[in-house]
């Protein structure tokens, strides 16, 4: 199954690596502008449907619920946003990187270095923090079954780990030669092709992935006696909690679609009301891919026009939200019963004790931690090695609970031979599709921002795509290494959000108001970034003041969502001060950039003779009905798994109407000719 995945990635590398050198960097990094709504819609899914996020979603359902996955729920409001406001914005302004945008709406010295230092950024900083969390995730994947020892023989397996330089280990050499060997083969075929073979391959990763997602959810649950009985099952095992010590979150919990707030409430996003409020209230909007900047919109601008861009951005919605949520969290459920986490708890305990005492471990035991591909003990594959000081200096073996590990544990354990081999080759192909964006992303700022803009404007498509191919070989090694000394995912991705707090505000303001300036962005740019390092390093160094877990006072943040919003209430404010004291945009380039993109918004009147094509008001009734419809279906389909059928069919029923209404209304331009406010 492995061998065929790869080789499909190959042959379409190949194939297409012609018409990607055609055209120069708009056919090697926009595809040639020509793909059609459901390509570019399923490709951003299936980037966005990376290796780690069933298992991500099975951590969080264990640890917070269903409602855990509010953590990424709430962009529904965002990707409808950017369908309705950005889409067509993004595919009528003709740029090859989101970052190019800069020069078109500002111009000036100040927007070349903006241009510079985003596209800097988003092609080292963010590819190697977004990598780094999916090469572990591949890591825990694999681990269960890639015994290479086994495929290599000894000798070649001991000649890799005599050759493999120890500091670049990803968490193993059984994972190690995994993560590089699908690494290869992405690298390789998204080098030859550029975006065109990334788009095709995503396609066919997506499917296989969303099809066996699917699978593992409904193989789970049969093998715990159907829906029925999975739901009674996980009252037994997970009952009401009696008092606030409780140690696991109970079944009710478990099962809410919504969080639970209060003192002593276990789970349930484990927040406090005004973390949850900001959520969905205010981290959407603020952060800095709200207008769809980054590989979103590089996507938006391969469609044929503006109109496939809105259906694309519009499919992307539904997919990522409605088709993708449930398989997974209910497999999460699933684990939970399968592998009840007293008793999990309870087998760390004795794999504990066994580390520290020979005496202490059976024979199963001992055969589990000699070769873990042969242990028979299930709920073994949930278990993972800490090393822990003792006060007296001494280290000691404990073994630890990773409930994400559930996820490549239902597997091994509920899917037959052949299946088990297509949902391992699935879970690869999400890692590669994810792989394949990123460093195709990455080397488009290299070569449109870097090489094209400075070094040789004048350079032939034959050169740019040289360029290109030898900047993605590039991205992928640099991301690469640094991923491998990437300890604290956590850390690095609180790092990332605060920093693109300070962009969310004037990213919204450039497509919306005549005065943003280029200095507008670099304020809210600068103090982002500045108080998320600020706050990163005092954490990783001299540390935060008793009673604190931030640069701000307790009072201000008790959980890292307070965090964010406070950097980004401080960059807002900067970002508008800073426009105020600063120039305006002159009035040449603003009428130019209107032309191009047809803004909506104040304006000023520079926009006279280009209205956009749509009204704003009307825009924002199609927002609202949009966001209606992704979040009643998302809902519907939950109850209707909860057994629950009248609210199901309600709620998909309401799902229907508004999504009719919503495609309608985005068609009328393309179907009518363009409206004039």
């Amino acid at each position: 199954m492995i061998l065929v995945l790869i080789g499909f990635s190959l042959a379409v590398g190949f194939l297409v690596r012609d018409s990607a050198g055609q055209g120069g960097l708009d056919g090697y990094f926009a595809a040639g502008r020509n793909m059609r709504w459901w390509v570019l819609g399923t490709s951003i899914v299936a980037t966005t449907f990376a290796s780690d996020t069933p298992l991500v979603i099975t951590g969080w359902i264990a640890q917070y619920g269903i409602a855990g996955n509010w953590f990424w729920w709430s962009q529904v409001i965002a990707v409808v946003a950017m369908t309705v406001f950005f889409a067509r914005k993004w595919r009528n302004s003709g740029v090859v990187t989101d970052v190019e945008i800069t020069e078109l709406r500002y111009g000036g010295p100040q927007a070349a270095v903006l241009r510079t230092v985003k596209a800097a950024v988003s092609a080292t900083f963010v590819n190697c923090v977004i990598l780094g969390w999916v090469f572990a995730g591949m890591a825990k994947i694999s681990e269960p079954f890639m015994d290479w020892q086994a495929v290599l023989g000894p000798a070649m397996y001991q000649g890799f780990i005599d050759w493999y330089p120890q500091a670049l280990l990803f968490k193993g050499v059984d994972n190690t030669i995994t993560v590089l060997m699908l690494l290869s083969v992405t690298l390789l075929y998204a080098t030859l092709g550029g975006l065109r073979a990334v788009m095709i391959t995503d396609l066919v990763q997506f499917t296989l992935a969303m099809v066996m997602s699917v699978l593992v959810a409904w193989l789970a649950v049969r093998h715990v006696g159907g829906l029925d009985s999975m739901w009674l099952q996980l009252e037994q095992l997970y009952p009401a909690a009696e008092s606030a010590s409780s140690e696991f979150l109970p079944h009710d919990r478990v099962a809410a679609f919504t969080p639970a707030f209060g003192e002593g409430v276990i789970g349930s996003l484990g927040i406090p009301f005004s973390a949850f409020v900001l959520t969905i209230g205010v981290l959407w909007w603020t952060n800095g891919a709200v207008d769809g900047s980054g590989y979103l919109a590089q996507r938006l601008y391969s469609a044929q026009d503006g109109g496939q861009a809105e259906k694309g951005s519009l499919w992307y919605a539904f997919a990522n939200f409605l088709l993708r949520s449930w398989p997974w969290a209910i497999a999460g459920i699933a684990a939970l019963v399968i592998y009840p986490r007293a008793e999990v708890a309870q087998l760390a305990h004795e794999f504990t004790a066994c580390a520290a005492d020979a005496t202490q471990c059976t024979a199963p035991m001992q055969q589990c931690l000699d070769n873990r591909y042969q242990c028979d003990i299930d709920g073994f594959s949930l278990l993972y090695t800490s090393q822990e000081t003792t006060a007296n200096g001494t280290t000691s073996t404990v073994f630890l609970e990773d409930r994400e590990r559930g996820y490549p544990a239902l597997i091994r354990d509920v899917l037959p031979s052949g299946l088990m081999g297509l949902a391992l080759a699935s879970l690869m192909a999400a890692f590669m599709s994810t792989v394949s964006t990123h460093i195709n992303w990455g080397a488009s700022y290299v070569a449109n921002d870097f090489y094209k803009r400075f070094v040789a404007p004048e350079a032939t498509d034959r050169q740019l795509t040289w360029v290109a191919r030898i900047a993605t070989v590039g991205i992928a090694l640099l991301s690469a290494y640094v991923a491998t000394h990437i300890d604290n995912i956590g850390a690095m991705w609180e790092l990332y959000g605060g920093m693109m707090a300070g962009l969310g505000l004037p990213h919204l303001m450039r497509w919306f108001w005549w005065r943003a300036n280029a200095w507008t962005e670099i304020a809210g740019m600068i103090t982002g970034l500045g108080l998320a390092f600020l706050n990163f390093m005092v954490g990783q160094t001299s540390g935060y003041l008793e009673g604190q877990m931030s640069i701000f006072p307790t009072f201000m943040a008790s959980h890292p969502v307070h965090v964010i919003s406070w950097i980004s209430l401080c960059a807002g404010i900067a970002s508008v001060l800073v426009t105020f004291l600063t120039a305006p945009v002159p009035e040449e380039k603003l009428r130019a950039f209107a032309a191009r993109v047809r803004p909506m918004g104040a304006w000023n009147g520079y926009n006279e003779g280009y209205d956009s094509e749509r009204r704003l008001g009307e825009s924002l009734l199609w927002w609202l009905t949009g966001t209606v419809s992704v979040y009643a279906g998302m809902f519907g389909i939950g109850h209707l798994l909860r057994l629950e059928m009248a609210w199901g069919i309600g709620l998909m029923v309401l799902c229907a109407v508004t999504l009719v209404a919503t495609v309608w209304g985005l068609g009328r331009i393309d179907d009518h000719g363009e409206q004039r406010a």
